[in-house]
């Protein structure tokens, strides 16, 4: 098996910071990064919420490979600091030696592009996967059309190829802020930028630069419902009292035909988590974010996190040097590992940026459930509503209706209410194709506001390789046999005598040498 000195997982602002930073210091550097991503992978929302309307050009991998690659320079320059560089590569698990696999030699990482996957130690890791979309639910954004701030932000800029020319952003904090700005570069109309708030929350001069290029805010509202009915046609938005309350006969139509959710942003700490990282509340660095020393080092002594994946902060939304500064601080960290000649560090990096997100994220849904009631999914993949998710329903497909409610979250142990894995166990929320990926913070701010406990005092979910949905094509080439397909049913599960079963096992077995 191949061993890397180090290996950059992402190749973002932090990540192709810190790689080459390290390929000037003399490492051997391994660069890694799952774009340009594949159709079937951007279906399923990961890392983005790219929504359900993709455009055709997507599917087309000669052209998609040359404009992302085409839009990030720092990549090149890696590739010409000598960086070795794994494009259209995802992670999808991560392994350290330990009680559980004393047969490993040294950590491993689980890689898979779009044909095959393979293990691959390393010396040292930086983690540099970015954030995830805060995605938060009302009537209507299911429909094609609705994406998050990142996914729009990818197809408008690096896959260039977002199918839809008149947009209606939700948030304003500087991460709609940006999107808005880069929509109106790349000739996209900006419609309205609704906050539920009395006032914009993110940068004053931005804000006013947006407004004299036309775009009309409109604070103090929350959006009903997207309109349309193959795909997103118009908004209806409807004003809001301090309290998040709905203004009678208050409500507007805005036609348009995107929505972004720029709710916010949050750390993606998938990787961290699985490689045994400690991860902890942090509300100014976006709610769970790896613990990290001055050098970005995380609990494990190898294992560095960088950028957004090391917590979000509203500046950082705007100022693309903070996370570069944080890749190359890594990189000097493992080179001063290695026994490289590297100078002191100054004051340390500071990533905090204030705890504005997760608040405005909690008064953004006050106002969502207020406006589009209790019924509205938060789980697409399980089709689980808000008001069977607190009511700790159990999932569809046991036809459980007449079966005697439990008292909802309020009537769990204080153990189970506070865990969203018990929850997403008895109710399927957060278990579909996306894994978690759409519903998981809204889970939690809805968990934290019907238990009445703070989301830091929240258990969220935990992370399970492989946290890429992979074809088992790709996972595990090898083919099964044809003597093993004939007799799976007694070689998967054996078949005591007398069972169900049992009669057609034998046949099987006794057909067994005849094909």
């Amino acid at each position: 098996m191949a061993k890397e000195q180090l290996i950059v997982v992402g190749a973002g602002v932090a990540g192709c910071a810190a790689a080459l930073e390290a390929a000037q210091l003399g490492l051997k550097v391994t660069l890694i990064d799952e774009h340009p991503q594949g159709l079937q992978a951007m279906s399923l929302d990961a890392p983005y919420f790219y929504g359900a309307r993709l455009a055709a050009v997507l599917d087309d991998a000669a052209t998609i490979g040359e404009r992302v690659l085409g839009a990030n320079e720092p990549l090149l320059e890696c590739l010409e600091a000598g960086v070795e560089i794994l494009t259209g590569t995802c992670i999808w698990g991560s392994y350290r030696p330990g009680a559980n696999s004393t047969h490993l030699a040294a950590p491993q990482l689980g890689l898979a592009d779009g044909e095959r996957s393979w293990l691959i130690e390393y010396d040292h890791l930086i983690l540099a996967p970015g954030s995830r979309d805060l995605v938060l639910s009302f009537p209507g954004w299911q429909l094609p059309g609705v994406l998050g701030a990142n996914g729009a932000a990818a197809l408008l800029d690096r896959y260039q190829a977002l199918s839809g020319s008149r947009m209606v952003i939700l948030g304003s904090g500087n991460i709609a802020l940006r999107t808005a700005k880069l929509a109106l570069e790349k000739g996209v109309t900006v419609a309205a930028l609704v906050e539920a708030a009395p006032a914009i929350r993110g940068d004053a001069a931005l804000a006013a630069e947006l407004a004299q290029a036309g775009v009309s805010f409109h604070t103090g509202h929350t959006i009903e419902r997207a309109l349309g009915e193959q795909e997103v046609c118009a908004v209806r938005l409807v004003a809001v009292d301090a309290a998040t309350n709905p203004v009678r006969d208050s409500a507007q139509e805005i036609a348009c035909d995107t929505v972004c959710m720029a709710f916010g942003a949050v750390p993606n700490v998938e990787l961290a988590s699985l490689t045994g990282c400690r991860i902890a509340f942090d509300a100014a660095r976006g709610g769970w974010a790896p613990v990290l020393d001055a050098s970005f080092r995380s609990s494990i002594a190898n294992v560095y996190v960088a950028g957004d994946g090391a917590g979000v902060a509203e500046p950082m939304h705007l100022d693309p040097g903070i996370a570069a500064e944080q890749g190359r601080r890594a990189a000097r960290a493992v080179a001063a590992a290695e026994g490289r000649n590297v100078a002191a560090e100054g004051e340390a990096l500071a990533v905090a940026g204030g705890d504005s997100v997760l608040a405005a994220a909690g008064h953004w849904l006050r106002s969502l459930v207020k406006a589009g009631g209790m019924d509205v999914v938060v789980c697409q993949c399980e089709d689980v509503t808000r008001r069977e998710l607190l009511e700790v329903s159990p999932p569809k497909y046991l036809n459980a209706g007449n079966l005697k409610s439990c008292g909802g979250v309020g009537a769990l142990p204080p153990a189970s209410r506070n865990s969203q894995d018990i929850l997403k166990r008895m109710t399927r929320a957060g278990m579909g194709h996306c894994q978690g990926k759409r519903c998981r913070d809204q889970v939690l701010l809805l968990l934290a506001e019907a238990a009445g406990t703070p989301p830091a005092a929240l258990v969220p979910g935990s992370y399970r390789a492989p946290v890429r949905a992979l074809p088992l094509s790709v996972l595990w080439a090898g083919e099964e046999t044809d003597e093993m397909r004939r007799t799976w049913p007694i070689w998967l599960h054996p078949v005591d005598e007398g069972a169900p079963g049992y009669a057609s096992a034998k046949a099987m077995e006794s057909g067994r040498g005849e094909g």
